[in-house]
């Protein structure tokens, strides 16, 4: 594969989709296309309108605020508009997904992100001389925080373990290299 045939496949396996977004919308779409037409089926049919008829909803429209409650109309309008922007901004902004890319020549290599936060606790319960329950790795797009609960009387140095993890990323070939925040909580574990 090319260069750029590696860089589609990356955007594609580390970006989110928007299918989500388009379905919620086309269901929405659907959903007042549905009552409009039930509405105009019940109105050729000669029945009562289940809410309204479709010329008292048109007839509402055109003459807006007219007698309406202000209150209401702002309060809609102020939810439309969020919707709205909630769905340009999702289209607009790429999403991303719980994963980072590794560094190789020959192919393109992913790596989820709960692995690698598997794999970074155990590198700090190596190097800090901890027990499984006393490490929570916590990875976002691009900060790494480790929280680390001492064993009671062992003394614990941010360096040292920022300097394993570190290693740790650099083996796995991680890219970018995420931050790394260490805290050591004050309080230890008795006998691990």
């Amino acid at each position: 594969m090319s260069d750029l045939d590696d860089e589609t496949v990356k955007t594609r396996e580390l970006t989110s989709g928007r299918s989500p977004a388009a379905i919620v919308l086309a269901v929405l779409v659907i959903v007042l296309c549905g009552y409009a037409l039930f509405e105009a089926s019940l109105k050729a049919l000669g029945q009562e309108p289940l809410i309204a008829t479709p010329e008292t909803w048109w007839r509402w429209i055109s003459t807006l605020p007219g007698e309406s409650n202000l209150y209401a109309l702002a309060a809609a309008g102020a939810v439309l508009t969020m919707l709205g922007l909630t769905f340009f901004i999702h289209g607009v902004r790429t999403g991303r997904l719980a994963k980072h890319s590794m560094q190789c020549e020959e192919a393109v290599l992913i790596l989820d992100d709960q692995v690698l936060a598997a794999a970074l606790a155990r590198r700090t319960q190596v190097d800090a001389a901890v027990g499984q329950g006393q490490v929570l790795v916590i990875i976002n797009r691009d900060r790494i925080e480790v929280q680390i609960r001492p064993t009671s009387g062992t003394p614990l140095s941010d360096d040292t373990v920022i300097a394993a993890l570190e290693n740790e990323l650099e083996i796995n070939s991680v890219v970018p290299l995420p931050k790394i925040k260490v805290k050591i909580s004050a309080n230890g574990v008795i006998g691990q």
